[in-house]
């Protein structure tokens, strides 16, 4: 069986925390699967974000259902720097 190509998602330790993103962008792979998972399409994802092509939003969906671990652990990370930053402003997590 073939490897599969992400030719269009990078990881850069200098972008984004490191976490994956869409070649050229700060869009991240997290980003766009959970645009899908609400239940937009490639279609309208491109047209949330311009910069993107259909491929690319191909492609980040196609990365992030082989690396979902490491996908959910990235977007957990998010969460709690959310939170995180919330409290230490004084906000409430609700």
């Amino acid at each position: 069986m073939p490897k599969l190509d992400f030719r269009n998602i990078e990881r850069d330790p200098a972008r984004c925390g490191a976490q994956p993103v869409v070649v050229g962008t700060r869009i991240r792979v997290g980003i766009i699967l959970g645009c899908y998972r609400q239940g937009m399409s490639v279609e309208e994802i491109v047209q949330q974000y311009p910069t993107l092509r259909p491929a690319d939003v191909h492609d980040a969906l196609a990365y992030a259902y082989d690396h979902l671990e490491e996908i959910a652990a990235d977007l957990a990370a998010d969460d709690e720097a959310m939170i995180e930053a919330r409290h230490a402003s004084g906000g409430s997590a609700s």
